[in-house]
């Protein structure tokens, strides 16, 4: 049984597309839920952003591993 797997690369640089749309929505939301300590709102929003982007896509990615994994499986076995 063969496990698909993406690249290394191709994560890192969805990983890495995914960090920079998280921190630019984490700043856009700290600046606009701004009260008294704006630092303190925009680098909250930034962390949670982050933590839910990143964990979202994390798991995506993974489903869609085990899915194609399993759909080469059932057309190997189709074949015979």
């Amino acid at each position: 049984m063969l496990k698909m797997v993406f690249s290394k690369k191709f994560k890192f640089i969805i990983y890495l597309l995914v960090l920079t749309l998280s921190i630019y929505i984490g700043f856009i939301l700290g600046n606009t839920f701004c009260s008294n300590s704006c630092n303190s709102t925009i680098a909250l929003n930034i962390f949670i952003t982050n933590i839910v982007m990143v964990g979202g896509v994390f798991t995506l990615i993974r489903l869609s591993e085990k899915s194609i994994t399993e759909w080469n499986d059932d057309n190997y076995y189709e074949k015979d």
